[in-house]
């Protein structure tokens, strides 16, 4: 029998910009915390639009960067240097990364050929801790990292995987961190706009193993949401 699910806390507000800076606070608690306890922290943040404003804001805060990890979520299976790459957004957006004050794992360099490189990604995770503080996005389908409905070979990986190949439909192939690393943060924060999203994540709440997202919703040590009206 599993586990109850955490608590769901929602954190509502009416801009991006207010939104980004409470999530950014509670980030930085989160992360002290962290270091504090073992000396270092692991931080998993998003790619996309939605989240660039939220990085800029964590950039600025005055943390011992130097002692701690980033990764993403997620990875376009593109060049570091491709628009599209999240590697490439979170770099420019985050000034600890842009001045090499924090550590970085990147899901880049493990060759060509797709599920080679999650298995070679999922060695390197395999060697560091749980993340201590997942910041997470969604899509309007409920998807998270790379997680999307209907993708059932990486939504299914089990507990002893750490990256999986995702091969969403309609969309070009992607490497994500696999539901077990997502639901074993030690705090997680869903940072979602609009009421189309809002609509989703309270479809989701009703039926979680519906959605990706339901990895997040059911983990017992709970999730937070930061949502922001536009």
């Amino acid at each position: 029998m599993s586990a109850a699910a955490g608590p769901v806390a929602w954190y509502r507000f009416e801009s991006l910009a207010d939104t980004s800076e409470a999530l950014a606070e509670a980030v930085a608690v989160a992360l002290s915390a962290a270091i504090a306890a073992r000396g270092s922290a692991l931080l998993a943040v998003p790619g996309g639009n939605t989240p660039a404003r939220f990085l800029g804001t964590l950039g600025e805060r005055a943390l011992a960067w130097d002692k701690v990890t980033v990764l993403p979520t997620d990875e376009r299976f593109v060049a570091p240097n491709d628009p599209a790459s999240n590697e490439r957004m979170i770099r420019e957006a985050f000034a600890p990364l842009r001045e090499g004050g924090a550590g970085f794992v990147s899901f880049h360099n493990a060759g060509d050929d797709l599920a080679a490189a999650a298995r070679s990604l999922d060695g390197v995770l395999s060697r560091l801790p749980p993340i201590d503080v997942l910041v997470s996005g969604m899509g309007a389908d409920g998807h998270i990292a790379s997680l999307f409905p209907g993708d059932d070979a990486a939504a299914n990986a089990g507990d002893a995987v750490h990256a999986v190949a995702a091969k969403p439909a309609g969309l070009p192939p992607r490497i994500s961190l696999s539901p077990a690393r997502l639901r074993s943060a030690g705090w997680a924060a869903l940072l979602i706009a609009g009421e189309d999203k809002e609509e989703t994540l309270k479809a989701a709440q009703d039926l979680p193993a519906a959605y990706p997202v339901g990895i997040l919703l059911r983990r017992q040590q709970g999730l937070d949401v930061y949502w922001a009206k536009a």
